[in-house]
């Protein structure tokens, strides 16, 4: 037989008549009773949880049931559940309350979906059954079959959300998890009827054996919920494997279907929970952990906490400082959130599932409120002090303060150890940043400071204090050569501050290595990320190793790179310093430039002949840094040197998708100038079939849009593995302004997606009859209206039937 064609044209010869592989969906259709079943529950597929204890019931570990129905629902006893396992017994008496006998593998067959979602690995859209969204990956989300058979990347942290709307669960990383396989009724099962069978004699007699071919959808809206078998009269058909509960097969001989986690499956009845019940008594039972006093800190990913915020004080930018520092409680207010102080002297408040305990020693304790102390006083100073504008050569005094002036460089070019000589010191300033960061050449070292951090002083001061200068330099060098043995040490530090004799001077003695590391960097390394040119000359006349990496695989032309010190690196280049050297995020220097924003550094490395299109660990090229970054300047320089804007990062997204992706117009429009002569790249499909457009359209940037449309000529009825257009996704998002758009420019407004649903048709899915009191409410019964109008009067235009 010729199974290819056993989806198209199936005939039933001992039946007489021709029947396609939904004739039993048809006979059931007719003859079954619609009872109601709990949607969350019934037709779940299970394996055993960690409260087993019926021995091999379920035909051993591993082995797949069908959630059959309720056993009791009263809200005093404990909740069980029945369940036909695969091989075809019935069992009873599972609990799934306060112990949990069974896991979730699959809930697919309940009908559960996620609206506007699509899974990354198979394209499924929307995703149903459980979905599993990326924590480090805020694009990606899967589902069950493809979070358990390892696409994306395993070393991620996933959230687990069972039901749509559910609560965010956080996951390890599948990397080094427990793997089991799972078998039942799947591909190349020996099967027989099962409990549920009501097809009289279509396998030819109840003893009759067949195989089953493929595992497929009952329905649209219930995938994986029926199994398509051959039997060995020769007979096709479709059965229920967990539609509604219902299992009409059993296996004889049992099929591998995959493998799973079992840790990560969800335990059956834990995750149904209501989130009013979650919000208000989990959070009060979490909170009641903690007291006034103790330490807390935050690990987990930013979008989950970002989550975990609503309704908890929600997230703001600022907000960053709470990950990965450690903070006090300070105080549990009446919703049984937490708020926590932090060295910086702000205060959160916080949602206590976020919250870890940690134990400091007194030393650590003591520190913490030492540095808030000082927080509270440069709060104050800040506050109190008047706006003072610097320009270049500027003399300014540097805070003498070092516990206040840490708290000002956090995010201002950062503290480090070696700056200790420049506290009360005055110097000069030599470079002005676009945030407000001052460059300030100061005690012989030259350093980037908070403006907050300096006071600018008269010129006449800095003659006065000319004598105190020297003696302080000359008594720091004689109290240096006391406390420190370590000639490396003083190497290190003396290139970090520029201080051309002394390194001169220890270069010279014979038990120096030109090489030497402190505190994980080489001189060379120091001196690059300061700008010291002369030192970096010495060095390199005494045979310094210019590709030396620090513990982050970073050479001296990332550090350059780092300090903004274009001039460093074109005397690395002409050294010959790699210039496409990667460090252990695989990033370049031109990376680096580009995301701290360096014209002169990136232009640099770009006219010495540095790669533009080199891709990091994310698969980002500096290009799409650039866009990220929204830096017009960067991107037109990357494009000169002709960055390729079809590479595509770890995602599938090449230039064009990312610059959609993130409603850079100005980058769509600078990318559309470069490529004319490349017209396909504007419609370059990712694996799931999304274009540009679609992505425009997904995310509601019309301006994005428009470009690709007028300029870029984007094909406007391009669809996905879905077969959606960009007009699909953005009625489904109800974005007004680009359906307005797109039927405008007379996108088409009839094409069916793979459920054969129009434009039409999701535009009324999302505003439902039943809907539209409650919408009245919020006043979205009005966009109701205009997206039908719209829509009416496209069908209308094109002539066709409504």
């Amino acid at each position: 037989m010729q199974t290819e064609n056993k989806k198209n044209n199936l005939v039933d010869n001992n039946i007489g008549g021709a029947t396609n592989r939904r004739s039993n969906i048809e006979l059931i259709n007719q003859t079954t009773n619609n009872h109601v079943v709990d949607k969350y529950i019934c037709g779940t597929r299970v394996v055993r949880g960690p409260d087993w204890k019926y021995g091999k019931q379920d035909g051993g570990e591993g082995h797949v049931g069908t959630v059959k129905a309720f056993e009791n629902e009263n809200d005093n006893e404990q909740q069980e559940v029945i369940v036909i396992w695969d091989h075809g017994e019935v069992g009873r008496h599972y609990r799934c309350q306060t112990q949990f006998d069974l896991r979730v593998l699959d809930n697919s067959a309940t009908g559960i979906c996620h609206d506007n979602s699509v899974c990354s690995g198979c394209g499924q859209t929307p995703i149903y059954g459980i979905r599993w969204h990326c924590g480090d990956c805020p694009n990606v989300d899967l589902c069950s079959m493809c979070y358990h058979s390892d696409r994306h990347n395993t070393r991620h942290r996933f959230c687990r959300i069972v039901t749509p709307h559910g609560e965010k669960i956080l996951i390890d990383p599948r990397r080094k998890a427990k793997k089991l396989a799972f078998r039942g009724l799947y591909p190349g099962a020996k099967v027989a009827r099962g409990p549920d069978w009501s097809y009289g004699d279509q396998d030819s007699g109840e003893k009759k054996h067949g195989k089953i071919i493929e595992i497929q959808d009952w329905s649209k809206t219930h995938p994986r919920s029926a199994a398509y078998v051959v039997w060995d009269n020769d007979r096709e058909n479709l059965y229920r494997v967990g539609f509604n509960g219902m299992v009409d097969l059993r296996s004889v001989t049992p099929g591998k279907g995959g493998y799973y986690y079992p840790e990560h499956a969800p335990l059956l009845g834990e995750t149904y929970y209501s989130r009013e019940h979650l919000s208000s008594g989990l959070t009060s039972e979490i909170s009641q952990q903690f007291q006034v006093g103790d330490y807390v800190n935050i690990d987990l990913e930013l979008e989950i906490v970002q989550s975990l915020q609503h309704g908890h004080g929600g997230w703001t930018d600022n907000m960053f400082e709470c990950l990965g520092t450690t903070g006090m409680v300070q105080s549990l207010d009446e919703d049984h959130d937490v708020v926590v102080v932090y060295p910086s002297g702000n205060r959160w408040t916080l949602n206590p599932a976020l919250l870890t305990r940690v134990e400091l020693t007194p030393e650590q304790q003591t520190a913490m409120q030492r540095q808030q102390t000082a927080a509270n006083m440069a709060r104050t100073t800040a506050s109190s002090m008047p706006n003072q504008a610097l320009k270049v050569n500027d003399m300014v005094q540097i805070c003498s303060d070092l516990e206040r002036i840490k708290i000002f460089q956090r995010g201002h070019g950062e503290w480090a150890e070696a700056m200790v000589p420049a506290l009360g010191k005055i110097g000069r300033a030599v470079h002005l940043y676009a945030d407000g960061d001052v460059k300030v050449q100061v005690g012989g070292g030259c350093w980037i400071f908070n403006p907050l951090a300096v006071t600018k002083v008269d010129s006449t001061q800095t003659i006065e204090d000319g004598h105190e200068e020297r003696l302080n330099a000359m008594l720091k060098k004689l109290f240096s050569a006391q406390i420190t043995g370590d000639v490396h040490e003083e190497l290190v530090k003396a290139a970090a501050n520029g201080d051309t004799r002394r390194v001169e001077e220890l270069i010279k003695q014979t038990n120096v290595d030109v090489n030497g590391i402190f505190a994980g960097h080489t001189p060379l390394q120091a001196a690059a990320q300061n700008g010291h040119l002369d030192i970096i000359r010495l060095l390199i006349q005494h045979h310094v190793n210019l590709e030396i990496e620090d513990k982050d695989g970073d050479r001296a032309v990332h550090h350059a790179a780092f300090g903004d010190e274009a001039e460093v690196l074109e005397l690395l280049a002409k050294s010959g310093a790699d210039l496409n050297a990667r460090n252990k995020r695989r990033q370049t220097a031109l990376h680096i430039g580009v995301c701290k924003g360096h014209f002169d550094v990136c232009k640099t490395l770009l006219s010495n002949g540095a790669h533009p299109g080199i891709q990091d660990s994310d698969g980002d090229t500096p290009l799409h840094d650039a866009i990220s970054k929204r830096r017009d300047d960067l991107i037109i320089i990357l494009l000169e040197y002709n960055a390729d804007v079809a590479t595509c990062n770890n995602n599938g997204f090449n230039s064009i998708h990312h610059a959609a992706l993130r409603g850079n117009s100005s980058a769509i429009e600078l990318i559309l100038s470069k490529i004319q002569n490349r017209q396909w790249l504007v419609d370059e499909k990712k694996d799931d079939g999304f274009t540009a457009l679609h992505l425009s359209a997904l995310n509601d940037h019309c301006l994005v849009a428009e470009l690709l449309l007028t300029k870029g000529n984007a094909s406007i009825n391009a669809q996905n593995i879905s077969l959606q257009t960009a007009l699909h996704l953005a009625v489904g998002r109800q974005h007004l302004q680009i359906v307005n758009l797109l039927c405008s420019k007379n996108a088409n407004v009839n094409l069916a997606d793979k459920d054969g649903d129009t434009c039409l048709h999701e535009a009324l899915r999302h505003h439902t009859l039943s809907q539209l009191k409650q919408l009245q409410d919020v006043g979205d019964s009005g966009r109701v209206y205009i997206y039908v109008k719209i829509m009416y009067g496209s069908i209308k235009k094109n002539s066709c039937r409504m």
